[in-house]
């Protein structure tokens, strides 16, 4: 199977990778029924699918890396670094654990599934990186600090009608 990764068009910014073939991740137990949400598929068996060519839209799966990251006139990123490019797929060493948890996350409350499980698998799928623990522990502040404000903006949102 190969994979095509290119820059794809975002509202506000650019993607910085696109999958146009399906990849699937070995089996983790998530203790969820077999569903597809978006470009997501779970399997019975457990195992995790990207969508690329079997999705709808045909376009497949885009991300960003490792976030947070910001381009500065399209020649700086600050940032995330997405890890060294390994010799043996040609992708960074968190290509594949950032393109499993930003899926998981998009598509975290349709799924049924916690932050806490797509971060678990994030650090999965990291294998022998060096900084694993290092991202883990990134990912699981930055989650916290993005469902606190989400709570927040519902709070503050909320109209309450006696």
């Amino acid at each position: 199977m190969s994979v095509v990764a290119k820059p794809a068009k975002k509202r506000c910014g650019i993607y910085k990778y696109l999958v146009k073939d399906n990849i699937v991740f070995d089996a983790i137990p998530l203790n969820i029924p077999e569903m597809t949400c978006g470009y997501v598929k779970i399997t019975a068996q457990g195992h995790i699918i990207i969508l690329g060519r079997d999705h709808k839209d045909g376009q497949g799966y885009a991300w960003d890396g490792c976030t947070p990251k910001w381009n500065i006139l399209d020649l700086w990123v600050i940032g995330v670094p997405d890890g060294r490019t390994l010799v043996d797929t040609g992708k960074p060493t968190t290509y594949y654990a950032s393109m499993v948890h930003d899926a998981l996350c998009q598509y975290q409350l349709q799924l049924g599934i916690t932050r806490k499980q797509a971060d678990d698998i994030f650090l999965h799928y990291l294998g022998d990186f060096q900084l694993r623990y290092v991202y883990y522990a990134m990912v699981r502040a930055y989650g916290t600090w993005v469902d606190f404000t989400r709570w927040v903006k519902g709070v503050f949102s909320r109209n309450d009608v006696n």
